[in-house]
Parts: C-alpha cells; sequence; structure tokens
C-alpha cells in the first residue's frame, strides 16, 4: 500500500555552489540527472545560504533559523548545540521515520536531533584523535570490508585545492556509500507502515577534492575550458610558488585552479550519478513503491570560490560561496511541472515548507518561509531581501535586495555593491555611486540595529569601488 502522506527525501551537498549543475548554465559539467530533476520541478535561480560555512548552515537546516537567531554567525566546531525543535523532530512527532545518513556536523556527535536513526559521517578521513569528529561510521565500514589503508592516504588537504583520483576502488568511495545505504533504508530497513524523511547528506564537493578515477579523467580532459570569474577588484599581482594549499587567496595560478576544477566537477558527476541510483532504486520499474508520492528537495550548505576572483573555499557573500543550488520536485504529489523561479530562497526556507508538505504545524520562532505555494505554481508575496553573514578572520555582511548586492567586512569597514542582474559575476564593484549604495547601507543599518558584536556605521565606511578589499591583500 502506497503511503498516505508523502515521503520527503531532502538531499543536500557540501560546498556546492549554484553554478555546478548544467541547468543553472554550466557548460561543462555533466549534472543530466540532476537537471532532469530540476527541470520536473521548481529550479529556484536565486537561492542564498545566510552563513557560508557547514556548521552555521547545517543548524539553519535543523532549525528554519537564522544564524543570529540559533546562536551561531561563523564556523565554530566546539559548542553544544541545544535547539527547541528541529525538522526531523518536528516530522517524527507527527508520525514520520526519520533518517540521517551523511553529514550532519554538530556536537555532541551522537545526538540524534530528532532523527530516529543516524548513520553518521562528517567526511572521508578517519580521525580518531579529534574531539569533534572522531565518529565516522564510514570509515567503521572501510574497516569492516578489510581496508587497513585510511581513506585519507591520498594525502590531500581536507580544505585545499589540490586534486587527485581517489586511490581506492569506486564501490569504497564515501559518496557511492551513502548511496548504497540511503537505498538499503528505502527499500528494506524501514516501517513501511510510516511515511519517511529523509536526509540523504554528502560530504561532497568538498574538498578533498578525490573524486573516483573515471570522473576525474573526464574534467581532466576539458579543464583547459575553465575559467574562474575574475573581477577588476581582485588582486592584480603575480603568482609567487609557495602559497599554503588551502589558503583563501592568491593569486592563484590557472593550471591549479583548473585542476581543482577537474577534481569538484568530478565529485559533483559522481553525486549526480549516485542520485539517480537511489531514486531508480526506490521506484524500480514493477516495484512495490512505483505509486509512493515523495517530494524531493535539493540544495547545499554553501558554495565554493574555485578561484573566482583568486579566492578559494567559502565564508563570503559573494555569488560562488553564497550562492547555492536550490530546487523542488516528487513524485505522485502535486506540484507544477517545469518551473523556474527568481524568487529570493534561503536554507531557513526548508523546515517549513516540509513542514507544509507533510501537514505539520510550522513552530513559532521560525526565520524561513514555506516555499510550497511557489511549487504548486501559486504567487506569494515576494520576499524583498536576503541578509546573511559570517564571522571571523574575513568577517563579512552581505545583503541581496532587488537586483543589487551589497557587501560590507566588518573588520576593515570596506564595502562593496554588485548589480547582479547586468554583471552577475561580480565583476565590476559599483561602490563609488553614492545613489546606489547609500539605500543599501541603510538597509544593512536596520538590519544590524540592536546588534552587540558589530558597530556598524554607515558614514565611516569606505567604498573600495573597484580596489582589492585588505582582508585579502594588504596593500
Amino acid at each position: 500500500m502506497p503511503a498516505t502522506r508523502p515521503h520527503i527525501l531532502l538531499i543536500t551537498t557540501d560546498q556546492q555552489r549554484h553554478d555546478a549543475l548544467g541547468i543553472n548554465g554550466n557548460t561543462i559539467l555533466q549534472t543530466q540527472n540532476l537537471d532532469h530533476l530540476a527541470a520536473t520541478g521548481t529550479n529556484f535561480t536565486r537561492a542564498y545560504t545566510t552563513c557560508p560555512s557547514c556548521i552555521a548552515a547545517r543548524r539553519t537546516i535543523l532549525t528554519g533559523q537564522a544564524p543570529a537567531t540559533h546562536g551561531l554567525v561563523g564556523y565554530s566546531e566546539e559548542h553544544p548545540f541545544d535547539p527547541a525543535f528541529t525538522l526531523p523532530g518536528l516530522l517524527g512527532d507527527a508520525g514520520y521515520q526519520t533518517q540521517l545518513i551523511g553529514k550532519l556536523h554538530q556536537q555532541p556527535q551522537r545526538r540524534r536531533f530528532g532523527f530516529d536513526n543516524m548513520i553518521l559521517s562528517n567526511g572521508p578521513s578517519f580521525r580518531p584523535d579529534s574531539a569533534w569528529s572522531k565518529e565516522n561510521d564510514y570509515t567503521d565500514w572501510l574497516t569492516a570490508q578489510g581496508i587497513k589503508v585510511p581513506a585519507s592516504s591520498h594525502g590531500i588537504n581536507g580544505n585545499g585545492r589540490l586534486a587527485r583520483p581517489w586511490q581506492m576502488d569506486e564501490y569504497h568511495h564515501q559518496t557511492t556509500y551513502l548511496a548504497s545505504e540511503a537505498i538499503e533504508f528505502m527499500t528494506r530497513r524501514r516501517d513501511p507502515s510510516a511515511p519517511f524523511f529523509l536526509h540523504l547528506s554528502f560530504w561532497a564537493p568538498h574538498p578533498p577534492l578525490i573524486p573516483p578515477q573515471a570522473y576525474y579523467d573526464r574534467y581532466v580532459r576539458v579543464m583547459d575550458r575553465y575559467r574562474p570569474n575574475v573581477g577588476a577588484w581582485a588582486s592584480q599581482a603575480a603568482w609567487k610558488p609557495g602559497l599554503a594549499p588551502d589558503s583563501n587567496a592568491g593569486p592563484f595560478r590557472l593550471e591549479e585552479i583548473q585542476n581543482a576544477m577537474a577534481g569538484y566537477y568530478g565529485l559533483v558527476n559522481h553525486i549526480d550519478d549516485q542520485i539517480q541510483r537511489v531514486i531508480e532504486a526506490f521506484y524500480i520499474y514493477g516495484g512495490p513503491r512505483s505509486k509512493d508520492p515523495m517530494y524531493i528537495l535539493f540544495t547545499s550548505d554553501h558554495g565554493e570560490m574555485l578561484g573566482d576572483h583568486h579566492l578559494f573555499r567559502k565564508s563570503l557573500g559573494y555569488e560562488g560561496s553564497a550562492h547555492v543550488p536550490f530546487f523542488i520536485t516528487g513524485r505522485n504529489v502535486d506540484l507544477k511541472r517545469g518551473q523556474s523561479s527568481a524568487e529570493l530562497a534561503c536554507l531557513e526556507d526548508l523546515l517549513p515548507t516540509c513542514c507544509e508538505m507533510a501537514g505539520v504545524e510550522t513552530p513559532k520562532g521560525v526565520d524561513g518561509r514555506s516555499l510550497l505555494p511557489v511549487v504548486l505554481g501559486k504567487t506569494p508575496a515576494p520576499r524583498e531581501e536576503l541578509h546573511g553573514e559570517h564571522s571571523g578572520g574575513t568577517a563579512n555582511h552581505f545583503l541581496v535586495h532587488g537586483r543589487h548586492k551589497y557587501l560590507w567586512f566588518a573588520k576593515s569597514n570596506e564595502e562593496q555593491l554588485f548589480d547582479l542582474e547586468a554583471d552577475p559575476h561580480e565583476l565590476n564593484d559599483l561602490s563609488g555611486h553614492a545613489e546606489l549604495l547609500q539605500p543599501m547601507r541603510k538597509r544593512l543599518a536596520a538590519r544590524l540595529k540592536g546588534r552587540t558584536d558589530y558597530t556598524y556605521d554607515p558614514a565611516t565606511a569606505k567604498p573600495l569601488n573597484n580596489r582589492p578589499p585588505s582582508v585579502f591583500w594588504k596593500s
């Protein structure tokens, strides 16, 4: 018997930028399976993460709350998280069987955060001496498979731009393992009388950039086609040897960024094939679940600069880091097919959207809003703006309003402004145009009013006007 309420499959990747999908304009990367899924539902082309790094973004996914609401506005491993409610907890209370497979990246590690069960693996590396990431069901599985060499024996940095093929058989790659565990849960290890909520949470394409050999080879052959977006405001200095492999700022050699692209795109392509494997296994031709209703949501916690403007990694408000893929589709459920939406969307929207899909009331204290009306073809009142932030050495705030994006770097008090409609790759900084800058300053000032961790004074802020930000490059 098909479930009377829809299953909900939430698929997240880690560090996947918006344009790392063919349907979002990428002409090199092969993601036919994800492109097809996006094309059969609603593809949100203006979706952002409001804190572009792993842990804070995943708190937002769990709670539907903005970083300032749930209490983490940057990267911090050691702080325990004790939310009043979580998405899996709310759905579990309503009768859903809830399962996590993959990356959770919260403390304490084995806390379930509302999941009935977790297969936990924050990454492919074995870190038994780390207080924050020693729990890893994937590396335990490798040991059970007789693999005596650690998965990290490739030697590639877990935050760097180096890339090479995965050193083991594709069957032992973490992406393949997570997909296999998802198939086992969806087809065999679940309560058939209850709908399920499965969060399939891939670590890739987060570094280390180690796709299986076939996927690496596919993109090495075409890596000379990749050109990062380099704005007029980026550093014009010449590359020098000796830069750390995990440096977040260059200048970088084009050849090393192209090789990083090969590894990064290979990881995304591998995920694409494994997601198709998961969905095909559930809806196998002639199988008993062919009429089961299921919503499928896909997004990423944040993006990856991938050499754009001679920058790498994340935590920034630029498009490569903060703009993420986001689509909603499904099988045997009501939705409008084949639409693209320019509605501003964010990770806060996942919880209220899934709650409405399940017929569960969204609790007070949620900052997001349900996107289900958009998915059904309705036109709710548009969201006027999105605010994002990240603390730390490059502490920054960004505000998207209409066609413009404003960035403010807290430690240097520098600011930038981009016209995303005319300049989607952020090549030209318009902060020298006071008539465009002033309204965005006022909006950020309103957002930061009452904050004690930042002092924002628009009167003293310094427009960069196409000069390099000093937080990356000292003059």
